[in-house]
């Protein structure tokens, strides 16, 4: 068992802070695959991709009792105002709320000093939850999954308004302007992690009016099931069929790689993008995931 039962109760001020090194890899690793309270939204990112041989990590920071390396807090920071905890983990037998304090305390500084305002992470698992809400966070939004349990394909819409095409990475700096004209900061890529992102997904579509990309989405299939990661359409567009279009595509790529089912997350209060899914024949499924945010100014 971590931790001696006749140790000293721990304090924010008794714990040590600091970005994570090269050499610390092994632990990390060790810490995030071993213990009970850890938490992913990695996406498309590896640990390994924020830890340099030349300098410390500007997106992983760690907690230390001593030499005993007790929790851990991964936030890469992009262009824009919002920094998202990709990784939360914690050693067993230590409590939660000092080693987050002092994690959240020693970034915090970091993060103004680039800019940031808001900090938000996905409430799940339980403990992620609780935790948000004993340090302060508040509730931002809820994510809903959605899921098509019929294996029909619609056509490709007639009298098209767009053209879809597969996206390149001369797309990202339009794909990243959509992005911003259609949702609010919490869910902005840069074109940095656009690029990234489409190395990783195995489908990217974008669609053209004019040579103008005026919307994209991009898909993968896991474990057998299509999932549609994201679909966005720029807001003078919309209403033109172009979503449509853009999900039929998803779909008809996922079904010729032999997915089954299909499934989408999207907010609790995207009604528009819900109106369009169910038409589609997808449904609510399970239960809403909370997003919790905390702000710095």
């Amino acid at each position: 068992m971590q931790g001696s039962l006749n140790r000293a109760p721990l304090s924010v001020e008794s714990i040590d802070v600091r970005p994570a090194l090269l050499s610390d890899r092994a632990a990390i690793y060790h810490l995030t695959e071993n213990q009970h309270r850890v938490h992913f939204n990695l996406d498309w990112w590896i640990f390994d991709q924020w830890l340099h041989a030349d300098r410390p990590s500007e997106a992983i920071w760690l907690a230390f009792d001593q030499q005993q390396l007790l929790g851990l807090l991964v936030a890469p920071v992009e262009q824009s105002p919002v920094v998202w905890l990709r990784s939360l983990a914690l050693a067993n037998g230590y409590p939660a709320d000092p080693v987050f304090t002092a994690l959240l305390n020693h970034a915090r500084p970091a993060w103004q000093a680039q800019g940031i305002e808001q900090v938000a992470v996905l409430a799940h698992p339980e403990w992620v939850n609780d935790l948000s809400q004993r340090l302060n966070f508040t509730r931002y939004n809820e994510i809903v999954t959605m899921r098509k349990s019929d294996r029909s394909i619609p056509d490709r819409p007639a009298g098209s308004a767009a053209h879809i095409r597969l996206a390149n990475e001369k797309d990202t700096p339009a794909i990243a302007d959509n992005d911003r004209a259609s949702f609010d900061t919490v869910w902005w890529y840069s074109p940095a992690s656009l690029a990234h992102i489409m190395k990783a997904v195995s489908h990217f579509v974008v669609a053209e009016i004019d040579d103008r990309v005026v919307g994209h989405a991009f898909s993968d299939v896991y474990g057998g099931h299509g999932h549609l990661i994201r679909l966005v359409v720029h807001p003078t567009y919309q209403r033109r069929g172009i979503g449509a279009q853009l999900l039929t595509e998803s779909l008809r790529y996922q079904s010729q790689m032999g997915a089954y089912p299909f499934t989408v997350n999207t907010q609790i209060d995207n009604t528009v993008s819900q109106v369009l899914y169910r038409r589609y024949g997808y449904q609510l499924n399970g239960r809403p995931v909370k997003v919790m945010q905390l702000l710095l100014q």
